[in-house]
Parts: structure tokens; C-alpha cells; sequence
């Protein structure tokens, strides 16, 4: 037989963000206080990551959609 399964919660989401924000935070005390990383590696990381992102984001708006 077939279990009924509960009916999902609907989460907001400033709830997922906020989730999101509270595991990475977790993570990277894990890895700074085991000596996994340095904090000028994850600084390091953060700075290429948006400029990656930024980079995407240009190249996007250099893209003309056909009409």
C-alpha cells in the first residue's frame, strides 16, 4: 500500500536565503577554523567570483536577441 505523503510547507523566500546564508556561514567557519582555507583564500575567491559574475553580466547585455 501506497504512504500518503504529508503535504509540503510552502517556504518563503526570504526563509531560503536566510538557510543559505546560515550554511555558508557554517561552512566557511568549518574550513577556516580547521585550517582548510586562510581567510585571505576565501576573500581571494569571493573577489574572482564577482568579477566572474560581472563579466558574465556584460557579456549578456552584449548579446542582441532576434526579433
Amino acid at each position: 500500500m501506497a504512504e500518503r505523503s504529508k503535504p509540503q510547507k510552502v517556504i518563503s523566500a526570504e526563509e531560503v536565503l536566510k538557510t543559505e546564508i546560515l550554511v555558508n556561514q557554517a561552512l566557511i567557519d568549518i574550513l577556516l577554523a580547521k585550517q582548510i582555507i586562510t581567510e585571505e583564500e576565501l576573500i581571494a575567491s569571493i573577489q574572482n567570483i564577482k568579477q566572474e559574475q560581472k563579466r558574465l553580466l556584460t557579456d549578456r547585455k552584449k548579446i542582441v536577441p532576434l526579433k
